[in-house]
């Protein structure tokens, strides 16, 4: 399918076939490797984190993955963020990403040159993965989930053995993390809330599993001090609607409901790096099953303070200078 050897027909027909026997994690296994044998990679020390999800949730929240990223980032915990424009007609990390500003399309030297000054980056799914451009004809025929949704987050090109990943599917999440650890990653967390949502939720609980131990964990706001919210309150809306909404969080400003949403998820990434999370010291290791006592604070008081936005800022000037 990589290769552009079957016709559009073919690839089709593959789909129907496997949804017929339903997708294993062996499946998602083999075509990682398959598309990692293809992508054009990039070379990023300090073992950045990912927080690239799968999408397709259908609810329209906004880009919580991005603003998290950036969070991290903040914090000190070296990022390197898988993602794309969306499928779905609703504004994806690149959307918004492209609408605030960010040169999208950077070719790997760049793209180093970038996380070796900020500590973060952006992976554009669209520069390292061209082979994909031999099946987009089949999936848009094809019109539903295939194999190739759920390979998003085990494919990123700096090959990262951290990683947090949000579906709206738990069956999914399940064979996600299966593939996670059969891939060799040493610090992942696969979540889904129990709304759909493919992040933690605010609103409702959400049901992590650890990455190698495939252990279940419950997660819910209201013990971390978090009120449930609807999903009204953190909708988000076009790709210029989320910049507003993007900027007015990372300046320590924007609703409670929106705000709390990138605490949970950052929180939650945070256990991926070992104690002293933000020292931008941490050593590589197996998630913790809960957050640090304190951490909630220093997530709170890294958006509250600014430092989000000016990052952003930089991130933006820094993706423009090689234009």
């Amino acid at each position: 399918m990589l290769s552009g050897s079957l016709s559009e027909d073919e690839i089709v027909a593959i789909f129907v076939d496997m949804e017929r026997n339903s997708l294993q994690v062996s499946d998602l296994v083999e075509g990682a490797k398959a598309m990692r044998e293809v992508m054009v990679a990039v070379e990023l020390p300090g073992d950045p984190i990912d927080t690239c999800g799968t999408g397709g949730s259908g609810k329209r929240t906004i880009n919580t993955s991005t603003l998290v990223a950036f969070t991290l980032a903040a914090m000190g915990v070296p990022v390197a963020k898988h993602g794309n424009r969306s499928a779905s007609g609703n504004c994806g990390c690149f959307d918004v990403l492209e609408a605030l500003g960010v040169q999208i399309e950077l070719s790997p030297e760049e793209e180093q040159k970038v996380y070796d000054e900020l500590g973060i980056v952006f992976l554009f799914a669209k520069v390292h993965h061209p082979a994909m451009r031999h099946v987009v004809p089949a999936r848009k025929r094809y019109g539903k989930k295939t194999l190739f949704n759920l390979l998003g987050p085990l494919c990123n090109p700096a090959v990262v053995k951290r990683q947090m990943v949000g579906t709206g599917n738990g069956e999914d999440a399940g064979l996600i993390a299966g593939a996670l650890k059969e891939l060799g990653c040493e610090a992942g967390l696969v979540v889904t809330g129990e709304d759909g949502l493919d992040e933690v939720s605010v609103c409702a609980g959400s049901v992590g599993i650890s990455v190698p131990s495939l252990e279940t964990i419950d997660i819910h706001p209201v013990p971390l001090g978090i009120d449930l919210c609807s999903h009204e309150e953190i909708e988000g809306g076009t790709p210029e609607e989320n910049v507003q909404i993007v900027q007015d969080i990372a300046s320590g400003k924007g609703p409670d409901a929106m705000r709390n949403l990138i605490v949970l998820n950052t929180l939650y990434a945070l256990t991926l790096v070992g104690p002293g999370s933000g020292s931008g010291s941490q050593e590589l290791g197996g998630p913790e099953p809960e957050p640090e006592p304190g951490t909630f604070q220093r997530v709170q008081e890294t958006l509250s303070s600014g430092i989000v936005s000016k990052l952003i800022d930089s991130y933006i000037q820094a993706t423009n200078d090689f234009s």
